[in-house]
């Protein structure tokens, strides 16, 4: 199984930190990614930043899907 892990703002020292957390609890056998989009917030500290989020997000989930994920 392939999860990927999609850290919504884009900090990449968070992503490592999220991504090493998924690998330390996920079942023997399942790929972890830990992924963050290229456009939009640093870091969500309000609703307008939640927003600013979304086109990254989606964007990453599509990027996803193409590649073959099987959850995120």
């Amino acid at each position: 199984m392939r999860i990927r892990v999609i850290n919504p703002n884009t900090t990449a020292a968070m992503t490592a930190l999220i991504e090493a957390s998924a690998k330390l609890v996920a079942a023997p056998g399942t790929l972890v990614e830990g992924v963050n989009p290229t456009m939009g917030p640093a870091s969500i500290e309000s609703h307008y930043d939640e927003a600013l989020a979304v086109p990254g997000l989606l964007a990453e989930i599509a990027r996803g899907e193409a590649e073959g994920v099987d959850g995120y």
